[in-house]
């Protein structure tokens, strides 16, 4: 269950989340992280276009203002022996296919509700879809950036996310994390 998950209900009504496009008002949006910021405005179409990734934004319905966007891209991650038990894996393979998150930033005007924990939400009904399609995927993922804010994991951690052991051991800049769609 995802943080503040009682309020999606009311979230959905004002809004809807579309495909990045130069037509929404992509300038306005400041989430107070300058290198998220310009990742929407100068970078997002490229990986868009290359199929790095896919960005999703949701818009407010009445001011058409960006509330937040989400970077999502096929990912696979390890886990180990013990990792595999806790999650209930048997399987012999180590390398698990997952849903990355690759960049996630809520407006900061719209900081007064839960939209982080709601864009989680939403790329797990992604996730589910993938699934339905007929492609396998277990997980969401993430590298929960710590040089831009050192409190990241714990937004990821409140929400359901776990901290992926094996990926952890030589970072710095980064915390891998991962939330299991069967623990929804």
């Amino acid at each position: 269950m995802f943080y503040c998950e009682d309020e999606f209900e009311d979230i959905l009504q004002a809004v809807v989340l579309v495909p990045y496009s130069l037509g929404y008002k992509l300038r306005d949006f400041n989430c107070g992280i300058d290198d998220y910021n310009q990742f929407l405005i100068n970078d997002a179409q490229y990986y868009v276009e290359q199929n790095i990734s896919q960005i999703k934004l949701l818009i407010h319905k009445q001011s058409a203002d960006v509330i937040a966007y989400i970077a999502l891209s096929s990912d696979s991650f390890l886990l180990d022996k013990e990792e595999k038990i806790k999650e209930n894996i048997d399987i012999p393979i180590n390398s698990i296919p997952a849903l990355k998150i690759g960049k996630l930033a809520v407006n900061s005007r719209y900081k007064d509700r839960p939209y982080g924990s709601f864009m989680l939400w939403l790329a797990l009904g992604i996730l589910e879809q993938i699934n339905e399609t007929g492609v396998g995927c277990r997980f969401l993922v993430v590298d929960a950036d710590i040089t831009q804010n050192p409190k990241t994991p714990g937004f990821y951690k409140k929400n359901g996310f776990d901290y992926n052991e094996k990926e952890n051991k030589h970072r710095t800049r980064a915390i891998s994390m991962r939330y299991d769609v069967f623990q929804g």
